[in-house]
């Protein structure tokens, strides 16, 4: 008995040592961070602090944070964005597989930003992972409370699927008006809605032809001149339910002004069904549409066991097509009114009525029907009218990857081909797997080789909802090369399909294919970036890979970049902010003339608290052309204070340029250190040009260069 208790002590004493010597962050894995806790307002946006994740990781494992993961937020929510820029559309979501980085590498946590759902108050909860250098995780929470600001200016309106317009109520506006600013209403502005959401029209009159659109520049008075609040209407597009948000902007009797929006529910007909839908295919040459009596009479039996006695249209909109009366060649009788009747088996027949699409079409076109019976009783119905999927022809997505590598989708690539195609947003795709000879595609693929499961080609994978296709891959099988290609087949909004491609160019090791001297090259992704600005190619495609510069328009669906236009100050201090990734915690205000709701605010204001950014007089001038000497001091500034430090100049050196004396004494020595690190390279005619503008093809070129010292 005693032997025995004094094994049991033994084995008790031998524990209690393993755990006093144990290091203490040996059991860290089961342990859970704080919470990291957040606050904003609606009409903001929330850029996230990698110190944050840091400290939370230090305090459980005792080590620096490698990187994290993150559980996606519900989409009615708001959307985890990596290097949002709200003025480009062409944003990257983040992906719940990949890994953001502590501070060594990209992706970096310090450029992921949750955008909330313009509807949504309250506060969310996103889940996240972290690993620390030595591979020990860390799980925790991200609690983000968003106010929701606006609230009290926002305007609710409600139209039933059998009306046609709303017109807006002035008291409706003066009553916002006076719960934020409490003071009288003068007069509001108007954002434009979408034209594929409808249209705002001022004295709107249904059956006249000339209806004046309103104008997003006017001002539109609450009572005491024309023109007024009180005749604007908003006329839904005819195949548009849902709700539109209209933004618009007040201004109080003291000249304050304040935002608001105006939120428009469009109702669909609550017993809508198959039955009261009829269907009709543009195939061919044909291109028009004549109706068919019988699928209407059919519709009326089904909903109202009586034969039909006529129906009326409602017109569908012009930049889908027209219905005419009598139409052959291009010749008709009158344009459908949607006053007139239209008879079953007298005239004028329905059986005369044609759709003619216009030269723009694209996707479908829904047009609303009021029906009445031989009996006098009334039914509602749609006539959907789309092109044949066979004459759809899809652009090729086209992408770059390397042997052996995983190549990941982008949601927007394939948002932007349906868009072009169909006219309306992407909903899903299926995919056509590929032969397991040529690769494998993944969901939730990572680096490591890990992945959450193999891509179905039974499955539908959303643009805006789970399964996401952001999360698919393609890993080519081992040394494989050249051109894969796989189809796809991708469905609208309003559930058109058309099929489509996708062709991944595998190449070897390398983030671009290696280019003979001498040759000409384009850029990949910007359009007018062609072989005439060969030289600066790399450097802007590296920097857009990087999630370092953007696009600036879209031209017929292609990206431009405008390489010969001037920069502005508070541009070039943001994409100076991106590729170096300063940062700050002190509470500096901005300068006097950076709005605080401007795309470019925390990048001068981080700029200005780390003394890069001086400005004179309190004052920036962000919407200036930046000079190349100023370009120059502030990137030196920049340098010296956040990477790696450039090495001095000699001023002397300078001579040597033909228009050296035109460079302002303030600025020659980081003209001077610049050009010995050969930063900044002088032009062929022996020139700095310190006083000329920079061009956005000259600035990827020194961003480039600063960035990979």
């Amino acid at each position: 008995m005693l032997k025995g208790l004094k094994r049991v002590f033994s084995v008790f004493l031998a524990v209690a040592i393993v755990f006093c010597f144990m290091p203490s962050n040996a059991f860290a894995a089961t342990d859970n961070a704080d919470d990291i806790k957040y606050s904003m307002d609606s009409d903001e946006t929330l850029d996230f602090d990698e110190e944050d994740f840091n400290d939370e990781c230090e305090d459980v494992t005792g080590e620096v944070l490698d990187y994290v993961k993150f559980d996606l937020p519900d989409k009615d929510e708001g959307i985890l964005y990596y290097s949002y820029d709200e003025d480009d559309n062409d944003y990257t979501k983040v992906s719940s597989s990949k890994k953001y980085y502590y501070e060594d590498r990209s992706p970096y946590i310090s450029r992921v930003t949750f955008v909330p759902d313009e509807d949504y108050s309250g506060t969310l909860t996103i889940k996240y992972t972290g690993y620390d250098i030595d591979g020990d995780d860390c799980s925790g929470k991200i609690k983000i409370t968003v106010k929701n600001k606006g609230s009290s200016g926002t305007i609710t309106y409600k139209i039933d699927y059998d009306k046609d317009y709303i017109t807006f109520e002035e008291d409706d506006f003066f009553d916002a008006c006076e719960k934020i600013q409490g003071e009288d209403l003068d007069y509001v502005k108007f954002t434009l809605p979408d034209d594929d959401d409808g249209i705002l029209y001022y004295n709107y009159d249904e059956d006249g032809d000339d209806n004046i659109e309103v104008g997003s520049s006017k001002k539109y008075y609450y009572e005491d001149r024309s023109p007024y609040i009180s005749k604007v209407t908003f006329v839904p597009d005819v195949n548009f339910s849902g709700t539109v948000t209209i933004k618009y902007t007040g201004y109080d009797v003291e000249g304050d002004s304040y935002s608001g929006r105006i939120k428009i529910t469009v109702d669909e007909d609550d017993d809508a069904s198959k039955e009261d839908t009829i269907t009709y295919k543009i195939k061919g040459s044909s291109n028009v549409v004549n109706f068919d009596e019988k699928d209407f009479n059919d519709v009326c039996k089904e909903l109202n066991d009586k034969g039909l006695d006529y129906v009326s249209f409602t017109a569908p909109s012009a930049s889908k097509g027209t219905l005419y009366y009598k139409y052959k060649n291009g010749e008709y009788s009158s344009v459908v009114n949607s006053s007139k009747k239209y008879y079953y088996d007298s005239s004028p027949y329905i059986s005369d009525v044609t759709f003619v699409p216009s030269n723009s079409f694209k996707g479908s076109c829904e047009i609303k029907f009021k029906g009445y019976d031989v009996k006098g009783k009334s039914f509602s119905g749609y006539v959907i009218i789309s092109k044949d999927s066979s004459d759809l022809s899809a652009d090729i997505i086209n992408y770059t990857g390397k042997i052996n590598a995983a190549a990941y989708m982008k949601d927007s690539d394939f948002n932007n081909v349906c868009k072009k195609l169909m006219g309306s947003q992407l909903n899903y795709v299926t995919f056509t797997l590929p032969s397991s000879s040529f690769g494998t595609l993944y969901y939730g693929y990572n680096s490591s080789g890990n992945y959450t499961s193999k891509i179905k080609a039974s499955t539908k994978y959303y643009y805006d909802g789970s399964p996401y296709l952001l999360n698919v891959a393609f890993v080519p099988a081992n040394n494989v090369s050249g051109t894969v290609t796989i189809d796809y087949t991708g469905y609208d909004v309003n559930g058109l399909s058309y099929s489509g491609k996708i062709q991944i160019q595998l190449s070897s090791a390398g983030t671009t294919t290696p280019t003979q001297p001498g040759t000409l090259v384009s850029s990949k992704y910007f359009k007018d970036v062609d072989t005439s600005y060969s030289w600066a190619v790399p450097y802007i495609d590296s920097l857009y890979e990087a999630g370092i510069i953007a696009g600036t328009t879209s031209s017929n669906d292609k990206k431009l970049y405008e390489p010969a236009s001037r920069v502005k100050r508070g541009d070039f201090m943001l994409i100076l902010y991106r590729a170096l990734n300063f940062k700050t915690s002190s509470t500096t205000t901005s300068f006097a003339d950076v709005p605080a709701n401007s795309y470019y605010y925390t990048a001068v204001q981080t700029a200005k608290a780390l003394g890069i950014a001086q400005g004179t007089n309190n004052k920036f001038k962000p919407e200036s052309y930046i000079t190349r000497e100023d370009a120059m001091v502030l990137a030196l500034r920049a340098m010296n204070i956040t990477s790696t430090t450039i090495p001095s100049g000699e001023i002397s050196s300078l001579t040597g340029y033909a228009d050296y004396l035109a460079i302002s004494d303030y600025s020659k020595s980081a003209v001077a250190a610049l050009v010995k690190a050969k930063i900044i390279t002088g032009s062929d005619d022996n020139k700095l040009y310190p006083q000329g503008n920079l061009t956005r093809a000259q600035i990827s070129a020194i961003i480039y260069r600063l960035k990979n010292m």
